[in-house]
């Protein structure tokens, strides 16, 4: 049974159960018969004494000594639990700061910006050199007495040059590399121009995003049929 934390005098006294309620109005002592000093009450209030000191008999019969006493105590206690919300708050601020850190620390790696050491591995620009002459059916249609190994494509953004078949027209094309189901993955254009007898292609691709394994490279100069030749994502 409580007041509701309410304030009862300016001591600072607050009901918070039974025994307050008993002991801080059952005896009023209004001419402080016997009190203890102020000095001897605090050492009470902190339980310094022993516990059969006659002082602790006097507090349960005087009911003001009682509740300066409990405002002592209560007043300890508030600034303990003000101090340990401090404490958490500190600590939650702390937390958020350091994650807030971690975080630009991440994105900065992620984008290459300052503080970092350097792009990823996958966001390197390589150049990479694509022949797929072989690939050509011969004239007459003869067969190959070996099949040509895959082109290699590394997981980066790449800088590619295009060794087309011969007889392939200069102009502009697409380039894609599909997946197993025939579904580009990533795509671009580039112009084609003869350089030493050979049409060579100039474009770029990001092949930093796929997984490594089998996919397949496809070329078509605008308005003609698309040509697929085997690669190797690494």
């Amino acid at each position: 049974m409580t007041n509701g934390g309410q304030r009862l005098d300016p001591s600072g006294f607050r009901i918070e159960n039974e025994m307050d309620l008993l002991f801080g109005r059952a005896h009023p002592n209004p001419t402080r018969e016997g009190c203890p000093p102020a000095e001897l009450l605090t050492r009470l209030a902190h339980r310094e004494l022993p516990i059969g000191d006659s002082a602790y008999d006097h507090i349960g019969k005087c009911s003001p000594c009682y509740q300066d006493l409990r405002a002592i105590q209560q007043a300890e206690a508030a600034r303990l639990a003000a101090a340990v919300r401090w404490k958490r708050l500190t600590y939650a601020a702390a937390a958020v700061l350091v994650l807030a850190i971690a975080g630009s620390w991440f994105g900065l790696r992620q984008t290459g910006g300052l503080g970092s050491t350097g792009p990823s591995a996958p966001l390197v620009e390589q150049d990479v050199l694509l022949d797929v002459r072989p690939f050509a059916v011969t004239r007459g249609g003869a067969e190959r007495t070996k099949e040509p190994e895959a082109l290699v494509l590394p997981r980066a953004r790449l800088r590619a040059t295009i060794l087309l078949e011969v007889g392939s027209d200069p102009g502009d094309y697409e380039v894609q590399v599909r997946d197993a189901n025939q579904q580009a993955r990533t795509s671009s254009t580039g112009s084609a121009a003869i350089v030493d007898f050979v049409t060579t292609l100039k474009t770029s691709l990001d092949t930093s995003a796929l997984l490594a394994g089998s996919y397949q490279l496809a070329v078509r100069r605008e308005g003609e049929d698309w040509r697929l030749f085997p690669a190797e994502v690494q």
